[in-house]
């Protein structure tokens, strides 16, 4: 989310056209910023570059997911493989036996027998022959089958990785952009606009508790973090993102959270505004109102608070949960 303190309620017409001109300058492009106050174009910026980091982790998590698949695909063409050639052998052993003994049939098998139970054990030995050939054969075609399909399945997990792989690079290139872009807003800002957006201090060192268990231990987790500096992607344990922070802080009290905000919203159980609970997740979209367009997550910390990784230069800190006025709900992951 971007600047939690100076945004306020709808932007005016200077807002809309700065929206208007980033989205004119090409997904991947670092050129013309848009027109109007620095803040502004500041804030602007960081919704747009947020949405974009999203996009490339969400990304980086399909073709790890790709990469797994190809990897067991590989891994069980392997394994059909060495099953058919191994039931090829046994085919070829089978076959070989067939022949041997000129065609050694019931007939050969009388008149060579020295008695009616040799006879009938040589004639058993030719059935018990004549069924594992047959059984062979028929396992051995299955497992040409399954080595077949598996092979497809192998060349399917590939041309689809590889277009992920296309995809996060895509990605990639649009947030470098965007991120260039914002980087020059910053350059814009003054020094007293710079503080008054929280950048190189702490402003809030509160205590706040909240209820025993594991939504105190996370709240207190990311509260340690206050000062830490905000990175694209950032994970932890130095520097985050929006995500990335609550994902950690929930991590410390052995909590699994989905990496991205837009996944995050779909954990847990939904708590009006009214009845926030320090350790509560809170989210922000876009200010369309669809979730699908959330792009911040931070985490209450109670008195209408909430700590949170915002945005490019800015650090880990606690702030008003009016955030950019877009907020979207909130989850309770754990109680």
């Amino acid at each position: 989310m971007t600047s939690h303190q100076l945004k306020r309620g709808k932007r005016g017409a200077l807002a809309v056209a700065a929206v208007l001109v980033v989205v004119g300058s090409g997904s991947g492009s670092a050129g013309a910023q848009p027109a109007g106050d620095p803040v502004e174009q500041y804030e602007e910026l960081s919704g747009q570059a947020e949405k974009l980091n999203d996009d490339v982790l969400k990304a980086q998590e399909n073709l790890d997911a790709k990469k797994a698949e190809l990897t067991k695909a590989a891994a069980d063409l392997n394994q059909a493989k060495q099953a058919e050639e191994q039931l090829r052998g046994q085919v070829d052993v089978l076959t070989e036996s067939t022949f041997q003994g000129a065609q050694f049939n019931g007939l050969s098998a009388m008149l060579v027998s020295d008695s009616q139970q040799d006879f009938l054990n040589r004639m058993s030995a030719l059935e018990m022959l004549a069924a594992d050939n047959a059984e062979a054969m028929d396992k051995l075609s299955a497992a040409v089958a399954q080595a077949n399909d598996v092979q497809q399945r192998a060349e399917k997990a590939a041309n689809e990785a590889a277009a992920v792989a296309d995809d996060l690079k895509k990605r990639k290139s649009e947030l470098d952009g965007r991120i260039v872009e914002l980087r020059k807003a910053v350059n814009n800002l003054s020094s007293a606009q710079k503080a008054g957006l929280g950048f190189g201090q702490v402003k809030d060192a509160g205590t706040y508790l909240g209820p025993p268990g594991a939504a105190n231990t996370a709240l207190q987790a990311a509260l340690s973090k206050r000062g830490s500096q905000y990175q694209w992607g950032g994970n932890g344990p130095n520097a985050f993102d929006c995500s990335g922070l609550t994902k950690w802080a929930y991590s410390t009290a052995g909590v699994t959270l989905p990496r991205v905000a837009v996944d995050q919203y779909r954990v847990g159980r939904p708590v009006a505004q009214n009845e926030l609970q320090p350790g509560d997740l809170v989210f922000y979209d876009d200010g369309t109102g669809n979730p699908a367009a959330i792009h911040h997550v931070a985490m209450y910390v109670g008195e209408g608070k909430m700590v949170d990784a915002p945005t490019e230069g800015q650090l880990v800190d606690v702030r008003a949960i009016r955030g950019d006025g877009h907020y979207i709900g909130a989850r309770r992951i754990v109680g």
